[in-house]
């Protein structure tokens, strides 16, 4: 998992997900579970 700040004009405002393309429902899940820890929303 890559989380990173966007491009351009968004950079300070946006943020993108790296992947590979290859993704199923528990990784969509195992990366939003993480971002809830970062961001203390659990």
């Amino acid at each position: 998992m890559l989380i990173s700040n966007g491009y351009g004009e968004l950079k300070d405002k946006t943020f993108r997900i790296g992947h590979m393309g290859d993704l199923n429902l528990d990784d969509v899940q195992e990366l939003t579970g993480e971002m809830e820890k970062i961001l203390k929303l659990d």
